[in-house]
């Protein structure tokens, strides 16, 4: 399982019984925590912890080895241990397992419960808003996909063209072109009009090569929802938006040679180009739920939150960093049990809001001290209904 989604996180949720295994990880990509299998060493301490708590639940000890067997294989499996990136999060229950590897560190935790606990995988939801780079230079164009945290090459060569030299081959001033030094300080132009004259043929060619690129671009992304990013040269900018038809194509784009920029820095790059669309969402909902403050349309109770994301009331729900309540809820007769902590067989309950909300078509954003105001502004989790509440005894 790779870069987990809303999709992802509702897959997750479907799954329930008396034995689902959580386990979260901070990891490491290299350094002497790699070196010394700090990692492996953590993640067989959980699974010990682990071990204890089905015991203590009753499990017999081949019914418990049985259940953990696949976080045994995973923690056999050295070549895993070094190949990890800054969190990894395992699932397991008796008909399913799978894990996936996150762009950011979990605090460590293990959990076994009726459902998988999720509330660590709520900052994702944030985070897999993607896009598309295309890096472009006259000797070929490479397109990636990418999201606030990973980039890669999408593996499409056939697409593009091979290079300008690909397109100019076609044309009767080729000589002329593979004669030439076609940029700036051409010195092989006897006049001013021969020099008017190269630098249209040199425009004409690259927005034929750009043309062939922008079919390979529809062919991909069709007409598209995620920006796509130019990084190319200066002069390329304009000639290249000249005959570009993806609606999407970003105003700016990165200018600079990165022929030989990596896909790391040319990632790090596009992210602080992009940093407004990737909160453009969130900042539009938190803006009506302020301007709802106050209102039967919001707000921070968690009995009621949880009924209307089971009715579907929910729009959008506002959960603050690391919050979290514990207790029992009565999906059919919609009431709630909180405790002051955490006791056997409790549920997350700001994580079953959450995932009621999302399977009913909500939205779910984390949020801090600076993003609400007003009487909710300190509440551990904050709702925006799509209706009011119908009156009691209607």
């Amino acid at each position: 399982m790779k870069n987990p989604d809303k999709k992802t996180l509702l897959e997750l949720a479907d799954h329930s019984g008396e034995r689902c295994i959580s386990v979260y990880l901070p990891t490491h990509r290299k350094g002497h925590e790699v070196n010394d299998g700090y990692d492996s060493i953590l993640f067989k301490n959980h699974v010990q912890k682990l071990r204890a708590d089905l015991q203590q639940r009753g499990l017999k000890s081949h019914e418990s080895e049985d259940l953990l067997a696949p976080l045994h294989e995973l923690l056999q499996n050295q070549d895993f241990w070094k190949s990890q990136t800054e969190g990894l999060a395992v699932f397991r229950s008796p008909d399913f397992f799978d894990y996936f590897q996150s762009p950011f560190p979990f605090e460590e935790a293990s959990h076994v419960g009726s459902r998988f606990l999720l509330q660590p995988l709520l900052p994702l939801l944030d985070a897999h808003k993607t896009y598309h780079v295309l890096r472009l230079t006259k000797n070929g164009a490479t397109l990636f996909k990418a999201d606030q945290y990973a980039i890669s090459a999408e593996d499409a060569p056939e697409l593009f063209p091979a290079g300008i030299d690909e397109v100019a081959q076609y044309y009767e001033f080729e000589k002329q072109y593979q004669g030439r030094t076609l940029g700036r300080g051409e010195g092989n132009a006897s006049s001013r009009g021969d020099s008017t004259e190269v630098n249209s043929e040199k425009e004409h060619l690259l927005e034929e090569y750009f043309r062939g690129i922008n079919e390979g671009i529809k062919e991909r992304l069709g007409e598209g929802n995620t920006p796509l990013v130019l990084a190319c040269v200066e002069y390329y900018q304009p000639l290249y938006q000249r005959v570009n038809t993806y609606p999407r194509l970003h105003r700016k784009g990165l200018t600079g040679n990165f022929e030989q920029t990596s896909p790391t820095e040319l990632h790090q790059m596009a992210n602080e180009l992009l940093s407004d669309y990737f909160v453009e969402a969130r900042n539009k909902r938190i803006e009506r739920y302020q301007n709802s403050s106050g209102t039967d349309l919001t707000s921070s109770d968690l009995r009621e939150i949880l009924e209307a994301s089971v009715t579907g009331r929910v729009d959008t729900l506002f959960i603050r960093q690391n919050a979290q309540a514990w207790g029992r809820f009565d999906e059919e007769n919609l009431t709630a049990t909180i405790h002051d902590g955490q006791r056997q067989d409790d549920e997350s309950l700001i994580e079953r809001a959450t995932i009621k909300t999302l399977q009913n078509g909500g939205e779910a954003y984390l949020v801090d001290d600076a993003d609400l105001t007003g009487r909710h502004a300190h509440a551990l989790v904050a709702a925006l209904f799509r209706f009011s509440p119908t009156p009691k005894g209607a």
